[in-house]
């Protein structure tokens, strides 16, 4: 999808569904920001925008304990005490909350696709959407694992306005795929989903002077970092020690680095140089690389 091709309409036309600018730029910012705090925000524009929304809140959901706030663009303190209402007790009366319990699926729903026929007469939707001042809401349920998930309630304030579902659901692969890739870890404990670092961490250390090492000293050099000497090294790759011991030689030149200590201290630099999301030898980050 280029941006030439995807912003020429805001509306669908022949059933296709186009992005406006500033939904391309939103978007490549969704992509751009993988891993980083302000990700959030840009892939929750992007989800109102779609939607025709004029707000948003990001919940996690879990299947045996309360959800938990992510993200709230909500900002009044009625709309503060409503929230902190629905997140302590009174979720177990939200239809998409109520959905999320039976539902596995990734899905974009419609407040009349998941509320009962006097939903607006009950006292939860007095107290939480009147109190919240919305009109019309609807929602992107974004699976991370089988117990939990994301979910994106988008609602509109003004009489007689109501969110659209076609856009956000035409749009909800790239959603749901930028969201996983974001969330790569999620529990009620570590909600910035810092499981995306370790695993940030971990292709970091595996591709660790790859640019200037040949594999096979690339797979050394993680040896000696992690305190293996010559012998052990040797045990492991089926080599002399002697071998290895030319192997470091060769390694701790083309690095520039004399010792084991040197060599983690480089490592440690260029990881510190590294964003999360970055993929490649953490080495070219570091200055004059």
């Amino acid at each position: 999808m280029t941006q030439t091709s995807a912003s020429r309409l805001d509306e669908p036309t022949g059933g296709e569904i186009r992005l406006r600018p500033e939904e391309v730029a939103l978007l490549s910012d969704c992509v751009t920001c993988i891993g980083e705090s302000v990700f959030v925000d840009c892939l929750c524009g992007l989800c109102a925008s779609l939607a025709g929304a004029e707000s948003v809140f990001l919940t996690a959901f879990f299947l045996r304990e309360s959800p938990l706030g992510i993200y709230s663009s909500h900002t009044s303190d009625t709309s503060q005490d409503a929230l902190r209402l629905y997140t302590d007790v009174a979720y177990v009366l939200d239809p998409f909350y109520l959905h999320f319990q039976t539902s596995k699926a990734d899905e974009v729903l419609a407040l009349a696709d998941v509320a009962p026929d006097e939903f607006r007469q009950s006292r939860y939707h007095q107290l939480v959407y009147e109190a919240l001042g919305l009109q019309d809401e609807c929602g992107l349920l974004v699976h991370v694992t089988d117990a939990t998930a994301l979910f994106f309630s988008l609602g509109v304030h003004k009489a007689g306005q109501s969110t659209r579902t076609d856009r956000l659901d035409a749009m909800k692969p790239v959603i749901c795929a930028l969201a996983r890739r974001h969330w790569s870890a999620f529990s009620r404990e570590d909600p910035e989903g810092r499981g995306r670092v370790a695993a940030h961490l971990e292709r970091a250390f595996s591709d660790f002077g790859a640019s200037r090492l040949s594999p096979r000293e690339s797979e050394i050099a993680r040896l000696i970092l992690r305190g293996h000497s010559n012998k052990s090294i040797a045990r492991i790759l089926g080599n002399s020690p002697e071998t290895i011991k030319v192997h470091r030689r060769r390694i701790y030149a083309k690095l520039g680095v004399e010792t084991q200590g040197q060599l983690l201290s480089l490592f440690l630099d260029a990881l510190g140089a590294t964003h999360v999301g970055f993929e490649g030898d953490p080495l070219l980050n570091l200055p004059g690389s």
